[in-house]
This record gives C-alpha cells, sequence and structure tokens, in this order.
C-alpha cells in the first residue's frame, strides 16, 4: 500500500467498511464508514449511529491494533491489519487509524455481497474425520456462498485438502439455523489472529430469499435496532473541519 494504487478512498469518501475488534474472548465485526484520509498516514473512521460510544469505548482502548475491511477506489476488496491512533467523540465519533499493512487485495464476487454479522459454527469435513467445530462469525452472504471469520490459529491449510467440504450452523438461542453444505474456496488471514473462509454452496438453497431475511434478522446490528434499547440518533454535520 505505498503506492498511488493503494489509495482506498473514493474522491467523494464515505464509502462503507468495517472494523473487527477483540470482544469478551471473542470478537465483534463493527459497521464503519471511510470519510476521510491523508495518503499514506492515515485514514479517518466514523463509527455507526448505531453504537454507543460508552459501549464501544473499552474495547477500542483494549484494541490498539484490529482488522478492518473496505473496497478501494480501484474496486476491489481490500483486508488487512490498522494501528489505532487516535480518536474522538465530538461532534462525530471518529477513529484516526494507519494505512492497512498485509494487506490482502481481492476483486469483488460477481454475485454481489450482503454484509451480515451472525454467531455461527463451522465444521469442516476433513478425509480423515470431522474434527471440533470453529466457532466464529458469518460476516457476508451473496448467491454464490458466504464469508465465515474465524480467530485462533490456521484451522486447516488447503493446500493439504482436495476439495475440502464445511458446513455451517448460525447459533441462535434455541433456534439454530443450518446453512448447509458449502465448497471451502478460500481462507486468507485479514486481521491478527482473524481467518477467513470463502465458502460457496455446494447446493444453493431453493428458499435462498428466506435465507437471506433470516440472516440478516439474525444480524447483531439488527438485533440491536429491534431491541429496547434506545441507539439515540444524532443529527450532526458530517462535514469534516480542520482544527485551526
Amino acid at each position: 500500500m505505498q503506492n498511488g494504487k493503494g489509495v482506498l478512498a473514493n474522491n467523494r469518501f464515505r464509502q462503507p467498511a468495517q472494523i473487527s475488534l477483540q470482544s469478551n474472548g471473542g470478537y465483534q465485526t463493527l459497521n464503519i464508514t471511510l470519510v476521510g484520509q491523508q495518503y499514506p498516514d492515515y485514514l479517518i473512521l466514523e463509527l455507526s449511529r448505531q453504537y454507543r460510544w460508552q459501549d464501544v469505548l473499552p474495547q477500542l482502548k483494549a484494541n490498539k491494533t484490529f482488522a478492518f475491511t473496505t473496497v478501494a477506489a480501484s474496486g476491489e476488496q481490500v483486508t488487512g491489519t490498522v494501528d489505532l491512533l487516535s480518536m474522538t467523540q465530538f461532534p462525530q465519533k471518529l477513529l484516526f487509524v494507519s494505512y492497512p499493512r498485509e494487506a490482502n487485495i481481492q476483486p469483488l464476487r460477481t454475485s454481489p455481497r450482503i454484509p451480515v454479522n451472525c454467531g455461527a459454527e463451522l465444521q469442516l469435513h476433513h478425509a480423515q474425520g470431522n474434527g471440533n467445530p470453529l466457532g466464529g462469525t458469518v460476516v457476508d452472504v451473496s448467491g454464490k456462498g458466504i464469508g465465515f471469520q474465524y480467530r485462533g490459529t490456521q484451522p486447516v491449510s488447503l493446500e493439504d485438502e482436495d476439495e475440502l467440504q464445511a458446513s455451517v450452523t448460525v447459533t441462535e438461542p434455541g433456534n439454530d439455523l443450518s446453512l448447509g453444505l458449502f465448497h471451502v474456496k478460500s481462507l486468507d488471514i485479514v486481521g491478527p489472529g482473524v481467518w477467513q473462509f470463502g465458502l460457496a454452496f455446494k447446493n444453493k438453497p431453493d428458499d435462498f430469499q428466506n435465507l437471506l431475511g433470516k440472516l440478516l434478522m439474525a444480524s447483531s446490528e439488527v438485533k440491536a435496532l429491534l431491541s429496547d434499547n434506545d441507539i439515540g440518533f444524532e443529527t450532526l454535520d458530517n462535514t469534516l473541519q480542520a482544527e485551526s
């Protein structure tokens, strides 16, 4: 990310992105917006209004380094590791982070992906046996498959596996949702100890629209919106102003 091709932000800025933070022994994905940059020194990220500052501040203080994902101006998905440089609550909830290092740059899927954030378990089906399931998060879904993130050591080497398959179950209290069987297409490290599986449906569900709706409703952000908690919507001028 050390040349002009590494510029992430579109000219108009305000492009969607995500960060993944360690939280209570697991990790949490937060929706953010890339609102500015000083290439190649830092990015300016705005936290979504759905998050209370007092709720995320302890996690931010505990995570000096975290995973970052966005779509670059060139139209490629960029995932990497960023360092938290500083943050401010007023007038907007802003994070100042370094440019991504150890960046993984991939073309976007031909099938559009929809971000979700659902706790789930992935079961790898090895030729020699299944092993223990991996707890993680379904982070996106498309007409061709899903993305699944897992925190820990490298769970498998795809070079040693031929046509590896996996099954995924979204873990909802009292109502687990099986997503079926998948082909494991890719495995990439997208942050400190964070691995992302690219999974393709072995057989796309006939009721895909219904499945998509269930995944969206199981996302933590949607649950927060539907809870009794007042999210505290703000009406703020989003224009960034330089300090005099």
